[in-house]
Formats: C-alpha cells, structure tokens, sequence
C-alpha cells in the first residue's frame, strides 16, 4: 500500500516538477502559472530548534547510471543520523485514527493540489508509537536519515518520531 500511494504522489510531484522548469511554455496562462517556489506555498512559521523546509529542500536531481538521484547540500547532509525536530502535516498511508507510518509534508493534505512539490518536501514517518492523526500542523522529534538511493524515490525517513513539545 505504502508503495503505491508514495509511487502516485511522487508521479504528481515529477508533473509539477516538470512544469516548473523555466522557460517559456505555450500553456503558461497569468501571474498563477508555474513556475512557482515551493517555499511561497508554505504556510509554516519558523520555529527555533526545528528543522525547516528551506533546509530540507537544498537537494538538487542528477541522472546517475540511468536513475534520478538527490544531491543534497552539505547543510542537508550534516543532519542524517543526527536528532532533529521537524515540523508538518500528517499525511496518513492507510485509514485510521493512529498512525505509527505515515508522511509529513509541508502542505495540507486537504487539497490534491496543494500537496508538495517534490519529494524534498516530505519526509515518510516512522513513530515510536502511534499518533493520533491531526489535521492541524505538528512537531515531530526523531532521528532523520537522509535517503540516497530509496526504491520509492523518498529523500527523507524520519525513524523513531514522537510529538515533540514546540509549538506550530
């Protein structure tokens, strides 16, 4: 299950990746048309001590051997292993009221539209015990792994996460 809905949202963040390429393009309509930065799309506040998404999204795409991988900036790099605080919105897999895996994006899920842009804007969740799902945003505290060559094509796992005590 897991496999495919990540396959599904990351085939719609490849579509808004592509169309987010510069240079112009017969179908760009107005001031709304891609391209658009992702960072302008994020509602989050900054909060000292968590991990931000401008952070996160410092990772670049290279075609290596006939694969898409990420080349992450070192200030991404520095942070795998390591404990961190991330800030974001529940993206359950399976239906529930708990979850002990599911996503993190930066956007709300309510709308398929707004859903992030590429895979440096989620993080799949791996929690310590099951979270009541929330619709509202959250902080999570775990141990980030920085993913290199993840057959989901995921750039980020947050192991071991609990609801940390920051505030959105």
């Amino acid at each position: 299950m897991l496999k495919h809905f990540v396959v599904w949202l990351l085939a719609l963040s490849v579509v808004a990746t592509a169309l987010a390429q510069p240079g112009p393009r017969p179908d760009a309509r107005g001031p709304l048309a891609l391209p658009v930065d992702p960072q302008l799309l994020n509602d989050l506040p900054e909060i000292q001590g968590v991990v931000s998404w401008k952070t996160l999204g410092q990772v670049k795409s290279v075609v290596s051997e006939r694969k898409v991988r990420p080349e992450f900036a070192p200030a991404v790099t520095a942070l795998d292993k390591q404990p961190v605080k991330l800030q974001g919105y529940m993206l359950p897999i399976v239906a529930g009221e708990t979850h002990t895996n599911f996503l993190l994006t930066m956007r709300p899920p309510h709308c398929p539209f707004c859903l992030s842009l590429g895979p440096e804007y989620i993080v799949e969740v791996k929690a310590r015990s099951p979270l009541k799902h929330s619709l509202a945003p959250v902080v999570l505290a775990g141990r980030l792994e920085v993913l290199r060559d993840d057959p989901y094509g995921l750039y980020y796992r947050l192991l071991d996460a609990q609801l940390s005590g920051a505030q959105p």
